[in-house]
This record gives C-alpha cells, sequence and structure tokens, in this order.
C-alpha cells in the first residue's frame, strides 16, 4: 500500500478562456461589419435635396410667377441663406419639405430626365439653375453619390471614347490622305 494519499483535486477556472473566446467572437464580428460597411453600392445612388415652385406650363401667367418665385430663392441660396429653411418655407413637395428639401438616395433613373440629367452629372453641394420639370422648377443640390462598378466602368469608356476620337474641323473634310 501507498502512504502517500492523493488529495483531490481542485477544478480548473476555465472562465478566462471563455472571456477569450468572446472577445475573439467581438473582434470577428466588428471586422465583418467594418468591411461589409465600406462595400460600394451594387447599383449607383445619388442624394439630392430640392426646392420646388410648382407651375402650370400652359398657363403663362402661373409659370412667372413661380419663375419669380425660384429666381428669388435661388438668389438667397447664393447669398448665404439656409436651403434647409429656405426649402422648408417655399417649396411645394410635400414630401421633401419637412426635411429641408432631403430626397433621400434613389437609384438611377427614377427621376424626370431633366432632374436624372442634373444629379448625375452635376458636382457635389453645388447649387443648381433653374431646372424645369413637368412639375415646376427646381433648384437642386447633390449632397453625395455612390456609382456602381458598371456605371464607373462605362464613363470610364466614355471618357476614353471623347478622347481618343478625333475632332474632325471643316478644313479636313475636302482632303483625302494618299
Amino acid at each position: 500500500m501507498s502512504s502517500i494519499s492523493e488529495a483531490p483535486q481542485e477544478p480548473q477556472d476555465r472562465t478566462k478562456w471563455a472571456w477569450l473566446g468572446v472577445i475573439v467572437l467581438m473582434v470577428a464580428m466588428v471586422t465583418v461589419l467594418w468591411l461589409y460597411g465600406h462595400r460600394r453600392p451594387p447599383v449607383s445612388r445619388v442624394n439630392a435635396r430640392h426646392i420646388l415652385i410648382k407651375c402650370d406650363k400652359a398657363d403663362p401667367a402661373d409659370r412667372a410667377r413661380a419663375l419669380k418665385m425660384i429666381s428669388e430663392v435661388r438668389r438667397r441660396i447664393l447669398d448665404g441663406e439656409s436651403f434647409k429653411k429656405l426649402a422648408r418655407e417655399y417649396s411645394d413637395d410635400e414630401t421633401s419639405r419637412a426635411r429641408g428639401g432631403d430626397l433621400g438616395y434613389y437609384e438611377k433613373g427614377k427621376f424626370e430626365e431633366e432632374f436624372e440629367a442634373y444629379v448625375w452629372s452635376a458636382p457635389i453641394r453645388e447649387v443648381s439653375d433653374l431646372i424645369q420639370t413637368s412639375y415646376g422648377f427646381h433648384i437642386i443640390e447633390v449632397l453625395d453619390r455612390f456609382l456602381s462598378e458598371a456605371d464607373r466602368y462605362e464613363m470610364e469608356l466614355d471618357e476614353k471614347a471623347r478622347h481618343a476620337a478625333p475632332e474632325a474641323t471643316p478644313a479636313d473634310a475636302g482632303t483625302t490622305t494618299p
């Protein structure tokens, strides 16, 4: 018989390993969320705000009234007054008026042709000239724009084509090369 008696072992504390697992999991989740949050959207989107003064295009007096009012509002914006404040006060767009004219994000192709052309080509944070659509007159400011990879590629191709195509001049029209 053995004279040495074995003392019962105390259970090992494994909480530090559990906490380490929790911390590793949290770091992994934060990393995934950060990476996912910085991806470019799969479709092109634009965020703009506007002030709309509605008018009846067929009524010259109503059109002149709207043009005078929107011109005055634009002048005030250019003089430094708040776009948001003036949108809340003057815009006829019931939906965006309460948000200071902010339309939120829209995908490409959702606006009328004139409006669409401006929001996809204008510099960010520049106040537009007066833009007329079937609704009336608009002042537009593009707040943000995301281009999908496909649209970005298409724009690059268009730019390359513009630079590659030689501009024909009237003097070149009558000449031929041997």
